[in-house]
């Protein structure tokens, strides 16, 4: 039997999931669907805005089989430590051959194409990426320009949108591990009539429209989703860099070039978080990888973590009709409690920051924490 992959956040799930979703399985010819979704903390740094029960809910009323939940170290990281976490832990799924990702340029060559450069070494594209740091470039802006410099203004062009980042961040991924997983990038629906981004509805909130959402997903949305959840996310972000010394900041993934004490002295001097976020920014330091920094120094997260091959994954789903799925997912996939002894006792902290993590989505949503319930079986 063989699966396909689809890495998400679902926040919240809209047409445009259930449209890859359900395309997935027929591009791919797969059996069974597996989603490797991003748990109560996604790539923004910010806490998801509906529970992660409700989301792989979602996901299994609406083609997936089985879910599995992202690690936060991986989760809330950059673009390609995001895509080598989550691909990392499907190289431990035999059954799984393809993974398919969503993109606005399905063109696999290319991506296929921009992984091989970077996966050689090439000095020619250090030098380029070099290059555009030291003018001044944010990292991703300086990718673009390396890319552009050794593969052409098609591939500059490629990685301006952010879903074919993340796609040229799996083929890469992919490449460098050497996995068998075939990467399956597919059109994204683009018809603004049925479709709209996550963002939009997020946006929107309890005003979003019916027509962007599937009516039982709408409805969980609508149920689920907690009040305000923000509220008091800026003041404990800031209040966590305050208590930290620069050098327990300076160990978080993102930090750099001695930014650890910029942050520090800015953390300080700012009456809240939205007068620290206006100060801080620089085009090297976006607001994106000072929110990582940010949330990093809260919860624990040190670099060497997301470098420390942790592949153990909490099973938060599965469909009652795919439940033979379960005899085929290796150890580092953790089911219920007793799963937590197959993590390795030198990767236990990263573990130990997932539960961190569930804690303190449960604190901002006003919510008791539900890191043990059950596993969800719809």
């Amino acid at each position: 039997m063989k699966y396909c992959a689809v890495i998400c956040e679902l926040n919240p799930f809209h047409n445009g999931h259930e449209y890859i979703f359900r395309h997935a399985r027929e591009t791919s010819g797969c059996d069974r669907l597996i989603a490797v979704m991003s748990g109560g903390f996604v790539q923004r740094a910010i806490p998801a805005f509906l529970d992660v029960r409700s989301r792989a809910e979602c996901a299994l009323k609406f083609g997936a089989d089985l879910v599995i939940e992202l690690p936060v170290v991986y989760s809330c990281a950059s673009g390609d430590v995001f895509a080598r976490g989550a691909v990392d832990i499907l190289n431990t799924i035999p059954e799984v051959t393809h993974l398919v990702m969503g993109a606005e340029n399905a063109d696999k060559r290319m991506y296929m194409r921009y992984a091989g450069l970077r996966a050689s070494g090439d000095t020619r594209f250090s030098e380029a990426l070099s290059r555009g740091l030291a003018a001044g470039l944010s990292y991703a802006r300086a990718l673009t320009f390396a890319s552009g410099s050794l593969l052409g203004d098609e591939f500059a062009e490629l990685l301006t949108r952010p879903n074919n980042i993340l796609a040229a961040g799996y083929a890469l991924a992919l490449k460098a591990s050497g996995s068998n997983i075939e990467f399956t990038p597919i059109a994204r629906a683009s018809d603004p009539s049925r479709y709209a981004s996550a963002t939009e509805l997020r946006a929107d909130g309890a005003s979003v429209s019916e027509k962007y959402m599937p009516p039982a997903a709408r409805e969980i949305w609508l149920k689920n989703r907690p009040d305000n959840i923000m509220l008091h996310y800026g003041a404990l972000l800031l209040h966590a860099i305050r208590e930290k010394s620069p050098e327990e900041i300076a160990r978080t993934p993102d930090c750099a070039e001695g930014f650890e004490n910029k942050i520090k002295t800015l953390a300080r001097s700012a009456c809240d978080f939205e007068e620290f976020m206006r100060k801080v920014p620089t085009s090297r330091f976006t607001r994106g990888r000072i929110m990582r920094i940010c949330l990093h120094n809260l919860l624990g997260i040190e670099g060497r973590m997301q470098r420390s091959g942790y592949v153990s994954a909490r099973l938060l789903g599965v469909r009652e009709d795919a439940k033979d799925m379960l005899s085929c997912l290796p150890s580092n996939i953790i089911i219920g409690k007793r799963g937590e002894a197959a993590v390795p006792n030198a990767q236990r902290e990263c573990f130990d920051a997932e539960r961190r993590a569930s804690d303190l989505w449960a604190l901002l949503a006003g919510r008791p924490c539900d890191f043990y319930s059950r596993l969800l079986i719809v």
